[in-house]
């Protein structure tokens, strides 16, 4: 299960171990990918990439996992429903960040707001 669920949503990077994979995202499954300028360019291709841990009946992303998605389209609502259904791990509203670029051109990481956060809990629990 877990190596269907790689293959349909994840480029693997790097196997750090027999439990721990350095994942990218598959840009054909993304709709719409939206990555933040923070995000982009050679020099920050490891901000795109995630690790992942398998520890016995447990899975972690150990720093997160950022999702390149537009909280303004509703593609991105429906991926995520998708992903949430075939992941091998209980995903929560209530752990999502929303990134944001300040007017002065910061990122910065946001709770979601009020609307964001109930399409979340409708699509992915």
């Amino acid at each position: 299960m877990l190596e269907a669920f790689f293959d349909a949503f994840f480029e693997r990077v790097e196997q750090q171990s027999s439990t721990a994979w350095v994942l990218a995202w598959k840009d054909s499954v993304v709709p719409k990918v939206e990555w933040p300028d923070v995000f982009l360019g050679p020099d920050n291709q490891k901000l795109r990439q995630f690790l992942f841990m398998v520890m016995g009946s447990q899975v972690s992303f150990v720093m997160g996992i950022v999702f390149p998605l537009s909280t303004h389209e509703p593609a991105s609502f429906e991926f995520l429903k998708r992903f949430s259904a075939a992941a091998p791990f209980k995903m929560s509203a209530k752990h999502f960040m929303v990134g944001v670029t300040a007017k002065n051109g910061k990122f910065a990481w946001r709770k979601p707001d009020t609307n964001i956060l109930a399409k979340l809990e409708e699509y992915v629990g």
